[in-house]
C-alpha cells in the first residue's frame, strides 16, 4: 500500500522525457518543412521550430528531474517504513513462539 501511488510518479519520470522527445522531432520536422518551402537562404524561418523542439526536451527534462526528487524520498521512506514493520513482525512471532513453547 506504501509504494501503491509510487508507479505514478515512475510513469512521470519515465514518460516526460519520451514526450519531449517527441516535441523535439514534431518540431525539427516543421523546420525542415518550413526549411523545404522557404529555401536555406532563410535562417529565420527555421528558428521557430528549433526553439519549439528544444523547449519540448527542456520541459521534459525538468519535469523528470523534478519528479525524481519526491519519488526517491517516498520510496526511501516506504522502504524504511517497511523494514520497520518487518522488525516489529519478527519480534512479535519470536515472543509468540516463546510464549507457545513454554505452555
Amino acid at each position: 500500500m506504501l509504494k501503491q501511488r509510487l508507479t505514478i510518479l515512475d510513469t512521470i519520470i519515465t514518460l516526460a522525457p519520451l514526450l519531449g522527445l517527441l516535441g523535439t522531432v514534431t518540431g525539427m520536422i516543421g523546420s525542415f518543412g518550413i526549411m523545404s518551402q522557404a529555401g536555406i537562404g532563410q535562417p529565420h524561418a527555421v528558428t521557430g521550430g528549433v526553439a519549439e523542439a528544444l523547449i519540448a526536451t527542456a520541459t521534459g527534462l525538468l519535469i523528470a528531474i523534478l519528479t525524481l526528487v519526491p519519488y526517491n524520498y517516498f520510496s526511501n521512506r516506504a522502504e524504511r517504513e517497511m523494514e520497520e514493520i518487518e522488525y516489529y513482525a519478527s519480534r512479535l512471532e519470536l515472543a509468540l513462539r516463546g510464549e507457545k513453547e513454554k505452555q
